[in-house]
C-alpha cells in the first residue's frame, strides 16, 4: 500500500510560481481600486476636545465606597455616556440642525464619534468628524458642551424637584398667612378689645412655634419625596433594578434604628421646649440623630451591596442618593411625629381657657403658625436654591476643539497598501482554489502513483525548447540538429533507455503511443521517440495511425500523399507508402487520405498482417495512434502491438480520464508499458536544470 506523500513548502511555492500572473492581476486591480476610491472620496476632518473629571467633586456616595467602585470605572462610564443618543440630540440642537432629517444626522454623528479614556488619567478625549475643518471643530465642541450640560442637569434634577415643591408650598402658606391675619383683625374688630394673659400668650407662642416646625418638617419631607421620585425613576432605568421602596422603610433589619431615630427626635423636641438650639444638650441630641441616620444609611448600603452584582457606577451613585433621601425622609417623619405630640399637648392647654380667650388664642396661633412656617419655608427655599445653584458638576473642558489642518480620511497611502495586501491575498486564495478544483495531475510522481504505472520519461514544456522554428503551422517539434543537445531531446533519450531496459528478455519491437484526449502531445512523443531510436543505428519505422487528424506529415514532408489508408484500402505496396526521412535510419508511413471507417481499417486483418510481417526488416516500429477516449482506434490496435505508451499532459489530462484509458487498454488485452509525462515545467520540477547546466558547461569547454 502506497503512502500518500504530504505536499511540501516547495510544492506550494511551485503552485504560486505557475500562476504568478493571477496574483499580479489581483494585486494590481485591488491597488488601483483602492487608489481611485481614496482620490474620489470626500475628505473627512476630525476635531478633538479634552474633558477632565474632577476627583474632588465626584458624586460617589456611601454605596460606592462600600462596594469598591473606583474613580476609573466611573470615568469609563462617563465616556460611554458621551456616545448616548440624548447627548447627540443635544449637540444637534446646539448646531442648529432642524428636526426634519435629523435622524440621518444623528446616525452620522454617532457613527463618526470617537470617545477615548486616557489611560492612567481622569481625562476623556472626544473626537467628532466633519466635512470641513470648521464643521469638525464645531461638532466636537457641541458634543463636549452637551455632555457637560447633561451631567450637570442630571445632578440638578433632584434638587430642582425639591425646590419646585418648596416654592409651591411657600405660596400656599403665604395665602394662608394672609387669611389668618384677616380673620384675627376681623375678630378683634367685632369682639372688642380682648387681651390674653401672659401665661396664655406664652402657651400660644410655644404652640405656634412647634406647629410651624411640624408643618415645615412636613413640607420638607414632601420636598424630599419629590427628589426621591426623581432618583427612583433614574434608578429604574438602570440594570439590575433595585426596589428602592424596600431599601430603608420596609427593611425589617432597620426597624430598631428607625425606632431609635424616633426616640431621639422626641428627645430633641422635648429639649427645645426648654432650651434654644445653641444649648449644649440640644446640640448633643442633634449629633445623636445624625449618628443614627449614618448607621441607618450604612445598614441599607451593606444590604444593597450584598444583593447587587452590577459594577455600574451610575447605578451605585443613584442607589446612594436613594438611601440618603429615604433616611432623611424617615428622620423628617420621626421629627414630624415628635413635634405633633408637643403640639397636641399645648393645644389641650389652650382648650382649657375661657371661650373668648380660646377663640382669640386660636386665631393668634394661626397667624403665628403661618408666619413662622412661612419664615422657615423661606429659609429652606433659599437653602434649596443655593444647593441647586452650587451644583456645577464634576467635568471641565481642558481644551476646546480647534479646526484640524489635515483630514483623517481618506488615508491614501494606507488604503493603497491595504488594497494591495487584499489583492495579494485574493490572488493567492484564487490560485489555491483553482488548484483544488483542478483535477489534472500536478506532478509526474502523482501520475505514476494514481495510475499504478512507471513514469518512463518526463518531457519538458515547449517553451523550454530553445529553437521553436519548426513548431509553427501545425508542425510537430523534432529533436534534430542543434536541438539534440537540449533537455527536450535528452528527455527522449531517457525514454529510449527506459524502454530498452523495460523488457530485456523480450525486446519491444512495435510500440504504440496514445493519450486520453487530443492535444496532449502524443504525436510529438511518437515522432521524437522514433528519432531517438534511430540514433542507435537501428532501422525505425514511424507509422501515422491517426487517420482522422494527422499531424506528422507536416513535419516530415513525404514525397507523396500515399500512406497507410492506401496500403490497407487500395493495396499499394510498401515502397509506395514508406518514405525515407532526413533523419538517418528513420522511415515514415503517413496516414494518407482520411477514410470513412478508420476504426475498421486499423482493426482489419490487413493491418495485423502489416504489423506482423510486412515491415521490411524494421527493428523498431512506433505507432502514432489516435486518443483513446474520443474514438476506439487505439483500442483496436492495442492487442496487436508489443506495448502501449500512455501520454499524460500535466496541464490537460484529467485523472479520471487517465484511469479510464488504462482500464480500456487492459480490457482489450493491451500491455501498458508505462506513462510518459508531457508538459513538465523545468523550473517547477527541476527536470531541466541539470540538463541545461551540463550542456552549457560542455559548450564552454568546447569553445575553450
Amino acid at each position: 500500500m502506497q503512502v500518500e506523500q504530504e505536499p511540501t513548502l516547495r510544492d506550494y511555492l511551485n503552485i504560486l510560481l505557475d500562476r504568478w500572473w493571477l496574483i499580479a492581476i489581483a494585486t494590481t486591480a485591488a491597488l488601483i481600486a483602492a487608489l481611485v476610491f481614496s482620490l474620489v472620496t470626500p475628505p473627512v476632518y476630525r476635531g478633538t476636545a479634552t474633558v477632565v473629571v474632577d476627583r474632588a467633586g465626584s458624586s460617589f456616595g456611601l454605596v460606592s465606597d462600600i462596594t469598591g467602585i473606583s474613580q476609573q470605572t466611573f470615568v469609563d462610564t462617563l465616556a460611554e455616556i458621551v456616545k448616548s443618543r440624548s447627548v447627540a440630540e443635544s449637540a444637534l440642537d446646539r448646531l442648529g440642525i432642524p428636526p426634519n432629517g435629523r435622524e440621518e444626522e444623528l446616525k452620522r454623528l454617532q457613527r463618526g464619534l470617537l470617545v477615548q479614556r486616557i489611560r492612567g488619567a481622569d481625562v476623556i478625549r472626544i473626537q467628532a468628524e466633519g466635512t470641513t475643518p470648521q464643521s469638525a471643530a464645531a461638532t466636537t465642541n457641541a458634543v463636549a458642551d452637551a455632555f457637560i450640560t447633561w451631567h450637570v442637569d442630571a445632578r440638578r434634577a433632584q434638587a430642582a424637584a425639591g425646590r419646585e415643591f418648596m416654592e409651591e408650598q411657600l405660596g400656599t402658606i403665604g395665602r394662608e398667612l394672609h387669611g389668618a391675619e384677616d380673620a384675627l383683625a376681623q375678630y378683634k374688630a367685632q369682639g372688642g378689645q380682648v387681651s390674653l394673659s401672659e401665661q396664655t400668650t406664652l402657651v400660644v407662642g410655644k404652640l405656634a412655634e412647634f406647629e410651624a416646625q411640624r408643618r415645615a418638617a412636613a413640607a420638607e419631607r414632601q420636598a424630599i419625596n419629590a427628589s426621591l421620585g426623581q432618583a427612583q425613576y433614574a434608578l429604574g432605568q438602570q440594570t439590575p433594578t433595585v426596589a428602592s421602596s424596600s431599601l430603608v422603610s420596609e427593611d425589617p433589619a432597620a426597624a430598631p434604628f428607625r425606632q431609635q431615630l424616633a426616640l431621639l427626635e422626641a428627645e430633641l423636641a422635648a429639649l427645645r421646649e426648654q432650651f434654644t438650639d445653641k444649648n449644649a444638650q440640644v446640640i448633643a441630641a442633634k449629633a445623636k440623630i445624625e449618628a443614627a441616620k449614618a448607621r441607618l444609611q450604612q445598614l441599607a448600603a451593606q444590604r444593597v451591596a450584598s444583593q447587587t452584582v452590577t459594577l455600574n457606577p451610575l447605578h451605585q451613585d443613584l442607589v446612594a442618593q436613594v438611601i440618603r433621601l429615604e433616611v432623611e425622609q424617615q428622620a423628617l417623619r420621626a421629627r414630624e411625629d415628635a413635634l405633633a405630640g408637643v403640639v397636641r399637648r399645648y393645644a389641650r392647654d389652650v382648650q382649657q381657657l375661657p371661650a373668648k380667650e380660646v377663640t382669640l388664642a386660636r386665631l393668634t396661633r394661626d397667624v403665628k403658625v403661618a408666619e413662622q412656617t412661612y419664615l422657615l419655608l423661606s429659609a429652606k427655599l433659599q437653602e434649596a436654591r443655593i444647593a441647586e445653584a452650587s451644583i456645577v458638576g464634576d467635568l471641565r473642558v481642558v481644551d476646546w476643539a480647534v479646526p484640524p489642518e489635515v483630514p483623517v480620511k481618506p488615508q491614501t497611502a494606507l488604503n493603497t497598501l491595504l488594497g494591495a495586501l487584499v489583492g495579494l491575498m485574493l490572488g493567492i486564495g484564487a490560485i489555491y482554489t483553482l488548484e483544488s478544483l483542478d483535477t489534472t495531475f500536478k506532478t509526474p510522481e502523482e501520475a505514476g502513483e494514481l495510475l499504478g504505472l512507471p513514469v518512463l520519461a518526463t518531457i519538458p514544456l515547449l517553451r523550454n525548447v530553445s529553437d521553436k522554428g519548426n513548431v509553427g503551422n501545425g508542425k510537430v517539434p523534432l529533436a534534430i540538429g542543434e536541438q539534440r543537445r537540449q533537455p527536450f531531446a535528452e528527455a527522449f533519450r531517457h525514454l529510449r533507455t527506459s524502454l530498452l531496459y523495460l523488457s530485456p528478455d523480450r525486446p519491444l519491437r512495435i510500440i504504440q503511443v496514445t493519450s486520453a484526449g487530443p492535444e496532449e502531445g502524443k504525436s510529438t512523443i511518437a515522432a521524437n521517440l522514433a528519432i531517438a531510436l534511430s540514433h542507435m543505428d537501428k532501422k525505425v519505422w514511424l507509422v501515422e495511425c491517426d487517420l482522422r487528424r494527422p499531424h506528422l506529415a507536416l513535419s516530415f514532408q513525404p514525397q507523396t500523399e500515399f500512406g497507410l489508408s492506401e496500403l490497407l484500402v487500395d493495396g499499394l505496396s510498401l515502397e509506395q507508402v514508406v518514405h525515407k526521412t532526413a533523419v538517418d535510419n528513420l522511415w515514415f508511413v503517413p496516414s494518407g487520405r482520411t477514410p470513412p471507417n478508420p476504426a475498421e481499417l486499423l482493426g482489419s486483418r490487413k493491418m495485423r498482417a502489416f504489423l506482423s510481417g510486412g515491415l521490411d526488416g524494421a527493428e523498431f516500429v512506433v505507432l502514432d495512434a489516435p486518443p483513446l477516449l474520443p474514438v476506439t482506434d487505439a483500442a483496436v490496435l492495442a492487442p496487436a502491438v508489443d506495448g502501449v505508451l500512455l501520454v499524460v499532459d500535466l496541464q490537460k489530462t484529467h485523472q479520471d480520464a487517465a484511469r479510464r484509458v488504462k482500464k480500456q487498454l487492459e480490457a482489450v488485452g493491451g500491455r501498458v508499458l508505462g506513462i510518459v509525462v508531457n508538459g513538465v515545467s523545468a523550473t517547477r520540477h527541476g527536470h531541466g536544470y541539470y540538463y541545461s547546466h551540463y550542456y552549457d558547461s560542455g559548450k564552454e569547454k568546447a569553445k575553450a
